[in-house]
């Protein structure tokens, strides 16, 4: 373990007794005393009285080589860790001492038994990896609960797969009941293939709606466009696309704000339905070792269950949710001035979601600088016909500057979903606008997602305290990639393609989520592994722009310390280390340490929160 003060260079310093070390500290800090020495010699005495403090607060115990850091009158270990390869800021250690949900020491076997264990827990690690728990800042929980409940298919499935998916849902559907489920690919359609006619044979009785695999998308059938009053020659909402066949009739598939236009004649869910979602999602992240999530998109079909789970204490996970905001808010935005109501429990209601575009995918709706790739055969739901389409600006440059401005003024963050470089500048530029009204005190807003950033972008980050957010499960096993994407910006674009080693580089804070369940599994062991080789799972195949790799400790920083620091809860959690929780987990192989084409395999053996047992993998101890 790193001498508690790691920036500390006088050795004799670092060794001096506490009354040498107290009298240094009275010397260092006498009024007036540093102000008049030389400006050189005063920076040394400075750091000298900063190494003082900081030495004077650590128990003796932790002062020397050994790793252990507790104090004979702290509180007693309940639960120790022994045996293991604990993943630490500064290398590895063997064993861990937790008091009341507390790491208070961390060190080797030998240390850690010094230490008054009589009726501690003794958990054998037997040569496993305790390391910190993950946080996945970008995931839908209602909505990835209720896909796991509702008509579901395979990602990617053809038209004939969905339709035999519908039927059967279908057949166990009440006439007049409604249908949902997902999560269909426009790639896997031939062109004109998908129509409502296909869900009107599969489900000739009952309402249909089924999302696209970005969540902004829906493919409905003739009695949703019926109910919905989308009928031929209504035009396109403000910020979203009806598309239409050859005879200029809607085809059932709506975009963007067209989408959520549906959602007041969708049948409300149960507060009862909304949290047996909640609770499906939350088990299967803590199953993966995600212990602190951010919600990214909380809207008022949804947050009556999930706040009703974190204030059941079943919602075990830190939790941030962001009340959506703007022309994809619905009815949404009041919860902004309730937020306080429904924060409860481990779950903060402190967040707002700007949508400023669309996806880079079929649709052609994420904002670019230049045109998407065109093509022959370009979709009539180009937002602008196909050549010269530079997608969707969902919120105005005069409603987006003051309205960020504000929610920054009253310290409420700000995320943005913002997939093309277009969207992406944009939101930077917001986020200059309130710097200069407020100043930097405000919260590290985060620019989502950042499929694309355009170079001269990168640097902004850290220049405008903002935090930079990625989707790097997005890259496998989904077609969205390699197909949706690849065929709208073209291959030059694709070289830039999430660029998070040019984003870390800049010195900024960057986080990752999956945006489950845009993507089919939440398994952040995929992302993990991909962030490494931007490969196939297995690391195989050619790389996507392999020059944006970064390294296995960088991987873990972006999932584990990164995301706790968003979150305000550095102080808390992110590492193991004392005086932080013992928000850890247990897993079957050292991440850090096995074949790069391993790392999507890693198992989950056990995770604990605040030093709770919150998950246990069939045929390990509860």
């Amino acid at each position: 373990m790193a001498k508690p003060v790691a920036s500390c260079i006088w050795p004799k310093l670092l060794r001096a007794r506490e009354d040498d070390r107290a009298i240094i500290q009275r010397l260092m800090l006498a009024k007036g005393a540093i102000a008049m020495i030389r400006p050189a010699a005063r920076s040394l005495l400075s750091r000298a009285a900063v190494c003082a403090m900081a030495l004077a607060s650590v128990p003796t115990s932790a002062q020397g080589d050994g790793a252990v850091a507790t104090s004979s009158d702290g509180p007693r270990p309940d639960m120790v860790f022994v045996n293991g390869t604990v993943l630490t800021p500064s290398g590895t250690a063997q064993a861990v001492a937790v008091a009341k949900g507390v790491i208070v020491a961390v060190g080797s076997v030998a240390e850690i038994e010094k230490l008054p264990l009589e009726g501690a827990q003794r958990i054998d690690l037997a040569g496993r990896t305790l390391m910190p728990g993950l946080y996945d800042m970008h995931v839908h929980t209602y909505f990835a609960g209720r896909d796991k409940l509702s008509c579901r298919f395979a990602q990617g499935a053809g038209a004939k797969q969905i339709v035999a998916a519908v039927k059967a849902c279908a057949a166990k559907a009440k006439p007049g009941e409604w249908i949902s489920g997902g999560s269909w690919v426009g790639a896997a359609f031939k062109k004109g293939e998908q129509h409502r006619r296909l869900l009107d044979a599969a489900a000739p009785n009952n309402p249909v709606m089924l999302w696209d695999e970005s969540l902004h998308s829906l493919w409905v059938n003739s009695k949703v466009l019926e109910i919905a009053g989308i009928r031929r020659g209504i035009p396109n909402p403000d910020g979203g696309v009806i598309d239409r066949d050859a005879k200029g009739e809607p085809t059932g598939v709506l975009r963007e704000t067209a989408s959520r236009a549906i959602e007041k004649y969708v049948p409300s869910v149960s507060e009862e339905d909304q949290t047996r979602a909640v609770k499906v999602a939350t088990d299967e992240m803590l199953s993966y070792g995600i212990i602190g999530f951010t919600d990214a998109a909380v809207r008022s079909e949804m947050v009556g269950g999930l706040s009703a789970y974190a204030r059941s204490g079943g919602l075990k996970q830190y939790a941030r949710g962001c009340i959506v905001w703007g022309p994809n808010s619905g009815n949404s935005e009041g919860l902004i001035v309730q937020r306080q109501a429904w924060s409860t429990g481990r779950l903060k209601l402190d967040c707002v979601k700007m949508f400023l575009d669309g996806v880079p995918l079929e649709g052609r709706t994420a904002a670019m600088i230049e045109p998407y790739a065109h093509s022959a055969d370009a979709h009539a739901h180009d937002a602008k016909g196909g050549a010269g389409n530079t997608g969707l600006k969902l919120v105005p440059e005069d409603v987006l500057f003051p309205a960020l401005t504000e929610f920054d003024r009253q310290g409420i963050l700000v995320k943005f979903h913002a997939a093309g470089d277009g969207a992406v500048r944009e939101a930077a530029n917001a986020i200059a606008a309130a710097r200069k009204a407020n100043g930097y005190a405000g919260q590290h807003h985060e620019v989502g997602h950042n499929t694309f950033i355009d170079q001269a972008d990168v640097p902004r980050g850290r220049e405008l305290n903002f935090t930079w957010e990625l989707s790097p499960y997005i890259w496998w096993p989904t077609p969205i990639t390699s197909v949706d994407i690849a065929a709208a910006v073209g291959p030059e674009r694709m070289k830039r393609l999430w660029p998070i080693k040019d984003v870390i580089e800049s010195g900024a804070n960057v986080v990752i989520g999956s945006d489950w369940p845009v993507v089919p599994s939440v398994n952040p062991w995929i992302a993990f592994e991909t962030l490494v080789t931007r490969q196939v799972p297995g690391a195989t195949g050619e790389p996507i722009n392999a020059g944006q790799r970064i390294t296995r400790e960088q991987a873990l920083a972006v999932l584990t310390r990164n995301g706790a620091a968003e979150m305000g809860r550095l102080d808390q959690g992110g590492t193991i280390e004392p005086g932080k929780l013992a928000d850890m987990i247990v897993v079957d192989r050292n991440p850090m340490t096995v074949a790069a084409g391993e790392i999507h395999k890693t198992r989950v053996l056990a995770t604990y929160i605040a030093g709770e047992k919150v998950f246990a993998a069939e045929g390990e101890p509860k």
